[in-house]
């Protein structure tokens, strides 16, 4: 299924275009400029791999336009070559079979682990709509510069990697019983983690304010009632996962706990 709202957007356009041309100079090429609010809302994205928590660096998108459920995706063409990272739009595809409640297309566009450098950047929504800039690398660190945006709502330009040895994720809490034993799991956790040690700036699936506060990225944050957390690790996950693992298995009731990490998801 293509962007049909997007491309009739761009066919006005394109007439207008067309109609202004006619009163141009017989001599003079007429300059074509196309312009359109945003259809979509991007960022700079490192996504973990699920099980051994390797990352890959690419871009999270998602569409102005919500959809009758909620896995609706979007697919993209991506081409890294001679220092430049060139993406191009392809359809949102209709599911097989509709989940979830209604919400925006989304996906996850990658686009691999660039060497460090500075590369041309291009997002095409169609032959005509492309938003054009660079895109600097440099030992974990993005940051994109795209002086025009077409189409597009550009959120987190800058992003930063995360280091080695962190867990992130968040207990769900639906029902009042949950919040003692979710306050318990991350008390449990905070026991035998150390405290974050990150500079303000967006991690992909959290950002740290100025003042140390976190907050999840759209793509991992829950609906509903939940107790964050974002920990260091002295060594490796192992005490993490039995701990995750009591808390999911006891209480005499099904307690669900996501947790991402460096390491994989846990």
């Amino acid at each position: 299924m293509l962007c049909s709202d997007l491309y009739r957007k761009i066919s006005g356009f394109l007439v207008l275009a067309a109609l202004a041309s006619c009163n141009a100079p017989l001599n003079e090429e007429p300059e074509i400029i196309v312009t359109l609010d945003p259809e979509f809302t991007v960022d700079l994205f490192e996504q973990r791999d699920a099980v051994d928590g390797a990352p890959v660096f690419g871009l999270w998108m998602e569409s102005m336009k919500q959809f009758d459920c909620g896995n609706y995706n979007i697919e993209a063409t991506v081409q890294v070559q001679a220092g430049a990272v060139v993406v191009e739009l392809q359809e949102i595809r209709k599911p097989d079979t509709c989940l979830g409640a209604p919400g925006p297309a989304k996906g996850f566009l990658p686009v691999g682990n660039l060497a460090n450098g500075t590369y041309q950047f291009s997002l095409s929504l169609s032959p005509v709509i492309r938003s054009e800039g660079t895109l600097r690398v440099q030992s974990g660190h993005y940051e994109l510069s795209l002086p025009v945006q077409q189409g597009i709502d550009f959120q987190n330009r800058v992003l930063e990697s995360i280091p080695d040895n962190y867990i992130w994720g968040y207990a769900n809490t639906p029902a009042e019983p949950d919040q003692p034993v979710a306050d318990q799991l991350v008390q449990h956790l905070k026991a035998f983690t150390l405290e974050p040690a990150l500079m303000p700036g967006f991690y992909s699936y959290f950002t740290i304010s100025g003042t140390g506060q976190y907050f999840f990225h759209r793509s991992i944050a829950p609906a509903g009632q939940h107790r964050p957390f974002l920990r260091r690790l002295p060594a490796g996950p192992d005490d993490v996962r039995d701990v995750l693992q009591g808390y999911r298995n006891g209480h005499g009731r099904p307690f669900e706990v996501r947790c991402l990490s460096t390491f994989g998801e846990l």
